[in-house]
């Protein structure tokens, strides 16, 4: 594994944040019809990456990757919560509710915005004791010679 290049694995998260960022930027003058195929697309696209994310956690041996898939399975809890919710919610046409499910719907996203944050300082911190054990690996490895 000393070939992986970590540095260039931390910079998608940027790259995929900000082609969201324009994304979503485009959507604020979306028609309504629009915007329901572009949110199923997304959900669409957040399942495949959380089955790709339990694929990993599943292969995953060790004591960190426990903990990481101990992680993913409660998100992933709460993203079928919320998703059951939302589907629930689809069919009611009263105003009052629909500005409500609006408002559950606007939290929603302000979570998931928070735990993606938290998910990138916990992925640098990563990527840094990554570098730093590996760095000291050779050094040892080094030394013994």
């Amino acid at each position: 594994m000393t070939n992986i290049d970590l540095n260039a694995q931390f910079d998608k998260i940027s790259d995929k944040a900000k082609s969201a960022s324009d994304k979503l930027k485009s959507a604020n003058h979306a028609a309504k019809d629009r915007l329901e195929a572009d949110a199923s697309s997304a959900r669409d696209r957040a399942t495949a990456a959380a089955d790709r994310l339990n694929d990993k956690a599943v292969d995953a041996k060790d004591k960190a990757s426990s903990q990481w898939k101990e992680m993913h399975a409660k998100w992933q809890a709460h993203v079928a919560k919320v998703k059951a919710n939302v589907k629930d919610k689809e069919d009611r046409l009263d105003a009052d509710f629909a500005a409500d499910d609006a408002d559950l719907a606007e939290d929603y996203a302000l979570s998931a915005i928070d735990f993606a944050q938290a998910t990138i300082d916990e992925a640098e911190s990563a990527v840094y004791d990554a570098l730093y054990t590996r760095r000291y690996a050779t050094a040892l490895d080094a030394n013994a010679s």
